[in-house]
This record gives C-alpha cells, sequence and structure tokens, in this order.
C-alpha cells in the first residue's frame, strides 16, 4: 500500500489501490484540498462544462480529480462508492480537449475493483498556457474548491505566461548566436528548442524506483564515458555498442 504521509519522496498522495483509499478514509486523511477533488459520479452529460470548469481550476497549479468517492456533507465523513468505468476516462480526455480555450492536457489512471467498476484518478499537470477559459470565464483552485479569477489574477498570470514565452525566445537566439555555420553559405538553418509542459508518470520509473538505482546510474556513465557515439537500449537502460 502506498503511504499516504507526504515526504520528499513522496511530495503528493496519489492512490494505487482501492486499499489506499479506504486507509486514507479510516485514518481521517482523506478530503478535498488545493491540489485534489473528490466526486462520487462523472458529471452527465448535460455537466460536461461543469467537468471542464473543474479541470480548468487545477490547471494553474496542477491537481487531482477523484471519481468514485461518496461525501456525507453534514458528518463530513467519505465512503468507497465505485463507479462504472466504462468510456469514463475517454470522456474526461475528450473534455479536457474540446471545451477549455486552450485545451488542456490530463493523465488519467483507473483503479479497477471489479470488471468495468472502480475508480477514476485523473491528474492534471500544473499548465504553462494557465489560465484556461470555459464559457469565457477563467477558473482557479481555492483551498477546497473551485473559484472564478479575478482580472487580477488573470493578469498576472499572463504575464507569468508571456515570460516564460520570452525565455523560450530567448533560448532560441541563444542557439542562433552559437550556431558554428551561421556565416557558411546561403544555406537556411531551422532552429528548435523544446521543453516538455507534462512530464510522463513514468518517466525514468527503472532507474528513480529500482533499490540498486546507484548501480544502474555508475554503469550508465561509465558506458558514456567509454562510448560516447553509442544508442541507447529502448528495452532498458543500458547503452548498445
Amino acid at each position: 500500500m502506498t503511504s499516504i504521509y507526504l515526504s520528499s519522496e513522496n511530495p503528493r498522495w496519489i492512490p494505487k489501490t482501492e486499499a489506499d483509499l479506504q486507509a486514507a478514509i479510516d485514518g481521517g486523511l482523506l478530503d478535498e484540498t488545493h491540489y485534489l477533488d473528490l466526486k462520487e459520479a462523472p458529471s452527465s452529460k448535460g455537466d460536461n462544462k461543469e467537468l471542464a470548469r473543474d479541470l480548468a481550476s487545477f490547471a494553474v497549479d496542477g491537481g487531482t480529480l477523484l471519481v468514485g468517492i461518496k461525501e456525507d456533507k453534514e458528518t463530513r465523513t467519505f465512503e468507497l462508492a465505485p463507479q462504472p468505468l466504462n468510456g469514463l476516462p475517454e470522456k474526461v480526455e475528450q473534455v479536457a480537449r474540446s471545451i477549455p480555450d486552450p485545451p488542456l492536457n490530463v493523465i488519467t489512471e483507473v483503479i479497477e475493483t471489479a470488471p468495468g467498476t472502480g475508480y477514476l484518478v485523473a491528474h492534471i499537470p500544473a499548465s504553462p498556457a494557465a489560465p484556461h477559459m470555459v464559457e469565457g470565464r477563467y477558473f482557479g483552485r481555492g483551498d477546497k474548491t473551485k473559484y472564478r479569477l479575478s482580472d487580477t489574477e488573470v493578469l498576472r498570470l499572463h504575464a507569468r505566461r508571456n515570460a516564460v514565452e520570452a525565455d523560450a525566445l530567448g533560448l532560441l537566439r541563444k542557439e542562433m548566436n552559437e550556431d558554428p555555420l551561421q556565416n557558411v553559405g546561403q544555406q537556411s538553418h531551422f532552429f528548435l528548442v523544446a521543453q516538455p509542459t507534462a512530464g510522463r508518470r513514468d518517466l525514468l520509473l527503472d532507474l528513480t524506483g529500482a533499490h540498486d538505482w546507484n548501480t544502474w546510474l555508475a554503469r550508465l556513465i561509465e558506458r558514456a564515458h567509454q562510448n560516447p557515439g553509442a544508442e541507447r537500449d529502448p528495452q532498458g537502460m543500458a547503452f548498445l555498442p
């Protein structure tokens, strides 16, 4: 079972099994926060825009939408409520890509408890294009719920986005200025600088999750020095001769 207790190794709780969810409920540790929203059931077909607003509100700082948790509003307690999963991940992704402007990237994970039934965990990475608009309005996430962003907050976030874009232009100019062939001939040059907007959850998992990660890392460094032009093995972390 994955621990809900946070640390530098586990900066944000991510449930992997139904036992993880039940343990969090039993320990009184499950609650809606700035980074987590709990829903008993997915939004109905007519509530796609409400779902889009939920997703857009997380895009500013990142967060997780967990479907399959029932809340008793009076007692402020939660219980498990597994939901039909058929088509649910596809629906969340379709809403994220079609309603918010600009479109959102989401990463969905299913916790299946029975065939076709269980829980959906939808991760919304912090977006460099935030804030995202839904029906002409911008949304952010407070301590417990989403809210409509004020004009001042929208301007601040747009200024932050412009600064990121300016940094990208600076990186391009740096590459252009350092081009060793910029004064050679009349051929055109194409410059491209790419940075990921959201990392895959399993990126380098074989390395970072291995108990002997230090041995793997030392081996990689040693082989890189021995064969600087070698290609990486697509099936593992080793280098091909």
